[in-house]
């Protein structure tokens, strides 16, 4: 059975450049233009991973991030940050040390816009098998 990733995204262009990449390389995808539309798919569906874009309307990234870490549920999920807020774009923020530096565990990967495909999937599939084996 395939690993279902839950990709969160504003934009319509990278959800699907993201689900193409993910499901030509033997993923199942399920997409979120928004975090109370990405939080109510993760109580749904129960993906083995997210990737999340942090600059979205409405809700951030980061609020959304906190969310499923604080659900006992969901926060075993591995999320890797897939965002257009770099630090040329911010140089006043490190978000890196504002995510990691919280009470809640960091996610497992960050990934700066335009993301290399095989960089990418490498995250995803080492995050994975970190899954399996804490839980073995």
């Amino acid at each position: 059975m395939p690993k279902k990733i839950l990709i969160v995204d504003d934009e319509p262009s990278m959800l699907t450049y993201l689900s193409t990449l993910f499901e030509d390389n033997g993923y199942q995808t399920i997409t979120a233009s928004n975090a109370q539309e990405a939080y109510e798919q993760a109580e749904t569906h129960r993906p083995d991973l997210i990737t999340l874009d942090l600059l979205m309307p409405d809700k951030t990234g980061i609020k959304l991030y906190r969310d499923l870490k604080k659900n006992e549920t969901l926060a075993h999920i591995p999320v890797i940050i897939v965002t257009g807020f770099t630090s040329g774009n911010f140089p006043m923020i490190d978000f890196r040390k504002f995510i990691y530096e919280r009470s809640i565990p960091g996610p497992q990967g960050f990934l700066e816009k335009p993301v290399e495909p095989g960089l990418l999937l490498g995250e995803v599939k080492k995050a994975l098998e970190n899954i399996k084996v804490s839980s073995a």
